[in-house]
């Protein structure tokens, strides 16, 4: 299918050919009929796209710590990767269209219903759209689809208006008639205000009088002068701000312009450096509109399809739910809202789509063929850590022969597949589980997944790499041993990196001459907090412990060498944001303690382990910096990395002979831990595996 796709390096809007969506969760599939592009929010994520290196880092001063903590603990060139990575990475366009429904999961829909839609990344300018059932609505008899892809557009404005608190009769301004501007004005006359709008495009002035504004205004650089500027100061109960400016200046308007105890609105992209003194002097409210409404960015709501409770939340995202051109023409359209000549708006139209499950595979070179001491691989997930991370040295192992690559979003698929080589290209992990030709699946989708998907695959007969967790619950761990025991033939292996690390081969080897003595072990992880947004922060997905302490769990128990006979731990904060504490008691005496914190501090060491067995001690810093002491004395080394090339090497040579790197068991047990280590935080008792 075709969706339209920048290239966040070098900002280039063009049309792809992607594999389409798959039916995941609960929502709707879409055949697009209408989508629209607004001048603002579009035309923003352009010029992002287009400025430079310096350009975007000053937009994103997180990104840019982001990089420098990774240059201090991975190196130059696993930094220059990630970023050439994200650099190279395709976004999807658009947020507002409509169209007819195809499949339906869990959804208040039907095949044949038209809907509108609203969402970044699900009511894309594409041919089949995948959107969660709480981030579509049905339209009404009598509402043209072309009418309804204004739907998201429509409610920003209605959601302004209600966080605005607009009442019957009240004066009211909207600083900027674009698309967004003017439709907030018509629901604002509608609600019984009496709206003047300004802007400084005599087009848009115009459309606004076509509208029915009741006043209109064209003031120079948003100010005025003279005895205008004292009629007009002070005379609005509420402002809100609907234009897209780099420059104060519509700020300081609206704050001159807003009467004492005001309120100002902030819905579009403006700069907004309020003036201190103005606003207090005033008692003026200021509120950012985000978005749709309530639920938008909450994952359980967009994602889950999750409900808020209608007395609590009465207006959630979906209950508020120019030019023309055909999709072929997307890179004119983005040439007109990019200013290229007047325009609210541009409406893409669609031809209809069909859908089939070959529409879901996308062919991109010839196969590879089978040859002797070779492994066919085939993956599924394809994210940011499986591209910086895992797929660059599988693609440099010649051993390799890359089959297919799965995910659920199909322009990464595309972009994955391109990048590193894959014959094709798919939305279905079905399709790289009954591949004939594929020998081991590398699994790295997200962790709810892994256990359904690992199972599959042992049922299909073949070898699995599963990214860690193994699993997120111990009903999934009995269902995953139960189905190993019935393909025991098939080796497993589990992405526990760290026991590869260079460090730890150094570490096992230093304490070799006291391995009959119980180990001591201290390990201290200092995680940070995660974006607002991410995917991980979601309880479906399991929460922290089960998907990141589990590594270091599993490191104790191969330095140990012995599974553990005890765990116990206490737990506060929030599966988002967790702090534990644990003690694991191993069978041969050795105990390990095991701090996690999700808050730290900038420039503290992420991981600091130490270890002391019989007279032996060693320190490790991140896996790179680590100290050695003996009755001898001290010895200082350095390292790099935390153990994915060598693992990957592991695998790929003990596939191809047939066998798992290490005893699947080992990953069991591990895992059995740190599972425990929450029911144990839960009930305050210990845990015995």
């Amino acid at each position: 299918m075709k969706l339209v796709a920048q290239r966040m390096g070098t900002g280039e809007v063009a049309l792809a050919d992607v594999p389409a969506p798959a039916l995941r969760g609960p929502g709707v599939l879409v055949a697009t009929t209408y989508s629209v592009l607004s001048p603002g929010t579009e035309r923003a994520a352009v010029e992002l796209g287009r400025s430079s290196l310096i350009g975007k880092a000053l937009r994103r001063p997180d990104q840019v710590r982001k990089v420098l903590d990774t240059l201090r603990l991975e190196g130059l060139g696993a930094t220059l990767r990630k970023v050439r990575g994200q650099l190279e990475v395709d976004r999807p366009m658009g947020y507002s269209c409509a169209g007819i429904v195809l499949e339906t999961k869990d959804a208040p829909f039907s095949f044949g219903d038209r809907v509108a839609c609203a969402g970044t990344d699900a009511a894309t300018h594409a041919e089949i759209n995948f959107v969660p059932r709480n981030l579509c609505a049905a339209v009404p008899e009598g509402v043209a689809l072309d009418e309804a892809a204004f739907a998201a557009l429509g409610a920003i404005a209605l959601h302004a208006m209600r966080l605005g608190e607009a009442a019957l009769g009240e004066d009211v301004a909207v600083v900027g008639l674009g698309v967004l501007g003017l439709i907030l004005a018509q629901v604002l006359r509608a609600a019984g205000c009496r709206v003047t709008g300004f802007d400084l495009r005599p087009d848009r002035l115009a459309a606004a009088v076509q509208a029915g504004l009741d006043h209109v205004s064209a003031p120079q650089h948003f100010a005025f002068a003279g005895e205008a500027a004292d009629r007009r100061a002070g005379c609005f109960d509420r402002v809100f701000l609907c234009a897209a400016a780099r420059s104060a200046e519509p700020v300081e308007f609206a704050v001159r312009v807003t009467r004492d105890r005001g309120r100002i609105v902030v819905v579009g992209d403006v700069r907004t450096d309020f003036p201190r003194n103005a606003c207090y002097e005033k008692e003026l409210s200021v509120v950012y509109a985000r978005s749709y409404g309530p639920g938008r960015y909450d994952p359980a709501y967009e994602e889950q399809g999750v409900d808020y409770p209608r007395a609590y939340v009465p207006w959630t995202a979906q209950r508020n739910l120019t030019h023309r051109l055909p999709l072929d023409s997307a890179g004119r359209a983005y040439e007109i809202v990019s200013g290229s000549e007047p325009s609210l708006g541009v409406v893409l139209e669609y031809p209809g789509a069909e859908l089939s499950r070959q529409a879901r595979e996308l062919p991109l070179r010839p196969r590879p063929s089978r040859r002797a001491g070779t492994l066919g691989a085939g993956f599924i997930g394809a994210g940011s850590y499986a591209a910086s991370s895992l797929l660059p040295i599988l693609a440099a192992d010649s051993r390799v022969r890359l089959l297919q690559v799965a995910n659920m979003r199909g322009l990464t698929a595309k972009r994955v597949a391109e990048q590193f080589g894959f014959a094709s290209c798919t939305t279905d992990p079905a399709a790289v589980l009954s591949d004939v030709d594929c020998d081991a699946v590398f699994i790295a989708a997200r962790h709810s997944l892994h256990a359904r998907l690992l199972q599959s695959a042992l049922e299909a007969g073949k070898q699995v790499y599963v990214e860690k967790p193994l699993c997120i619950s111990l009903e999934e761990l009995a269902a995953l041993e139960a189905a190993w025991s019935r393909n025991s033939s098939l080796p497993v292996a589990v992405g526990f990196n760290r026991r590869f690390a260079p460090a730890t081969a150094a570490l096992r080897e230093f304490f070799q001459p006291a391995a009959a003595q119980p180990a001591s072990i201290r390990y201290t992880v200092q995680a940070g907090s995660l974006p607002a947004g991410h995917w991980l922060r979601d309880p479906a997905e399991g929460g922290r412990v089960a998907g990141e302490v589990c590594h270091f769990v599993d490191w104790c128990c191969l330095v140990a060498g012995a599974p553990p006979a005890r765990v116990f731990a206490s737990l506060r904060g929030t599966h988002s944001d967790p702090s534990l504490h644990a003690t694991l008691d191993f069978a041969d005496g050795s105990q390990a303690s095991l701090t996690y914190e999700s808050v730290a501090v900038p420039g503290i060491p992420k991981e600091r382990i130490e270890i002391s067995r019989g007279p032996l001690t060693a320190t490790l810093e991140d896996f790179s910096d680590a100290a050695f002491y003996s009755p001898g004395g001290r010895t200082r080394r350095t390292f790099r990395g935390k153990g994915q090339p060598q693992m990957l090497a592991a695998v790929v040579g003990s596939f191809l002979a047939g066998r798992a790197p290490w005893p699947f068991q080992e990953a069991v047990v591990s895992t059995r831990a740190t599972l425990l280590l929450i029911d144990s935080a839960s009930t305050g008792s210990p845990c015995i595996p």
